[in-house]
Formats: C-alpha cells, structure tokens, sequence
C-alpha cells in the first residue's frame, strides 16, 4: 500500500480544490509511482484528493475508487477484501493518514503537518503481524 496526502489546495472554501502547483506535484506522483506496479487509486470523498487520485489515476491509466473520508475503517476492508495482493495508493489527509497506517498494522506514531505534500508511506504486508513500513519524502 502506498499513501500520500493530497496536493496543495486553495486556502478558502468548504471544499478547496488543488492549487497549480498541488496540480503539478499530482503529475510528479505519477511521475514517481509509474513503476511500482500499483492497480488503483483510492481516495476520500473531498475535492482536493480526487483531483489529486485523478491526476495520477489517468496519467497511469488506473481505476479509482472514492470513500467517505473518515471511513477509515471502511477502507481497511476494501483493502483487504477487494485489493488484497494488489498494490494501491491511497490519497487520503494529514489527519486520516495515521489511522489508515494504524488499521493497517503500523504501530509507530506519525504526524503530518498541515504544510507537508511531500510524504510517501509504503506498507508492505499490511495487516500481518510485522507490516514493512517505510516513510519517504519526495524531493
């Protein structure tokens, strides 16, 4: 599993959309990700991270999928059920994005500060009893 935070958004309104530079960073997601093998794009149901999924979903040529955004629970199971040997990045937020790694078996305690797009969390063997965590920042 493969999670980042949306892209930089507008800083007003209810439901900002992406900024041109959180557009920009999108298209350098999918620059970075193209070779990981990933088979689908998750993300909550807010503006910003469906322009973000959608940017790296078309330009990778990947389905999405969109949940409620503090479903976090819900998203475990869709992970698991429906994607369970796949390779997924999830688009999610600075304050979901520690309890997805927690339902997915990370124990270690992870903040995001509200100016940070450039976190990539990789999970591998979510859910098991010794998931490999890895936190990378894109340059």
């Amino acid at each position: 599993m493969y999670l980042i935070r949306h892209c930089e958004k507008e800083l007003s309104g209810a439901d900002p959309a992406l900024t041109p530079e959180g557009r920009q960073r999108a298209a350098d997601w999918a620059e970075m990700l193209q070779h990981v093998g990933l088979s689908a794009v998750i993300t909550s149901d807010a503006l910003r991270t469906l322009e973000t999924g959608r940017i790296i979903a078309e330009t990778l040529g990947l389905p999405t999928n969109a949940l409620p955004r503090g479903d976090t629970a819900g998203l475990v199971d869709v992970l698991e059920f429906d994607h369970d040997e796949d390779a997924v990045l999830i688009v999610a937020h600075a304050e979901t994005i520690p309890q997805i790694l927690e339902g997915l078996g990370v124990l270690e305690d992870v903040n995001i500060d509200q100016n940070e797009f450039a976190n990539l969390f990789v999970v591998i063997e979510p859910s098991s009893d010794a998931p490999v965590y890895v936190h990378l920042l894109m340059p």
